[in-house]
């Protein structure tokens, strides 16, 4: 039987009952995951780790050159975070807080204070807390003052880290909002959410849906054009996985 070898990185095991095969990824972070259908023993893991240890390898190599390549404010663990949504800058000062709180806001000038120091996994976590906090203050609203504007009647609106969506209604009318809507310029931010509560009346892509969206936003097709590439303007502290 083939001996595993030995890897030239750490990886984490994660059982999704959902998965239909095994697979590994290379997550924004650095970090390898090897997601599987069900448990298995560690030699096993071993030997299909070892299997892709090619892949893996550059892939790390590729992220690695990515993230030397990214301005500070785009990488893992950012001196300052940009809001662009409300046009606001936050300075980012590591390891200045004491006690179990992992993150406090500091107006005038502001700023984020975090417990951990950069180069942690758990200043990223806080900062990520810290976005979820702002995005739930800011989105919901806003989604709520459009809806009045428009005459709709929105039942909720949950705001998370959605990986492949900047948003969704579903057919209670409850609206799903990705947290990451908040590094996206206003007029992006606009277009989705105007997007999003046209699903209320029409909850298909229909032409009479875009005929909706269009009474709104005459230009949303350049809208629409622009938020497809607007994922590169999430830092990748801020993303799902980080």
């Amino acid at each position: 039987m083939t001996e595993p070898a030995t890897m030239p990185f750490t990886y984490r095991v994660r059982v999704n009952r959902r998965a239909r095969r095994a697979r590994i990824s290379v997550e924004a972070h650095g970090e390898v995951v090897v997601v599987l259908p069900r448990p298995l023993a560690e030699r096993d893991i071993q030997l299909l780790v070892s299997q892709h240890q090619d892949w893996v390898c550059a892939r790390l190599a590729e992220l690695e050159t990515r993230l030397a390549q990214l301005p500070g404010s785009l990488g893992l663990y950012p001196q300052t975070v940009y809001l662009e949504a409300i046009e606001q800058d936050w300075a980012v000062e590591y390891g200045v807080l004491s006690g179990q709180r992992r993150w406090r806001e500091v107006q005038n000038p502001r700023r984020i204070q975090l417990r951990a120091g950069d180069q942690e996994a758990a200043a990223r976590e806080a900062l990520q807390g810290w976005l979820q906090h702002q995005a739930k203050q800011i989105l919901s609203p806003w989604l709520q003052d459009l809806a009045e504007r428009l005459g709709l009647i929105c039942t909720g609106v949950t705001v998370r880290a959605q990986k492949t969506r900047w948003g969704s209604c579903s057919a209670s009318g409850r609206i799903n909002l990705n947290r990451n809507l908040l590094f996206l310029p206003p007029p992006l931010v606009e277009y989705l959410l105007v997007h999003e509560l046209c699903h209320l009346r029409e909850p298909n892509h229909s032409s009479r849906y875009w005929q909706q969206v269009e009474k709104v936003l005459p230009d949303y097709r350049q809208r629409d054009q622009a938020l497809r590439a607007a994922v590169e303007q999430v830092p990748l502290w801020a993303r799902p996985g980080a």
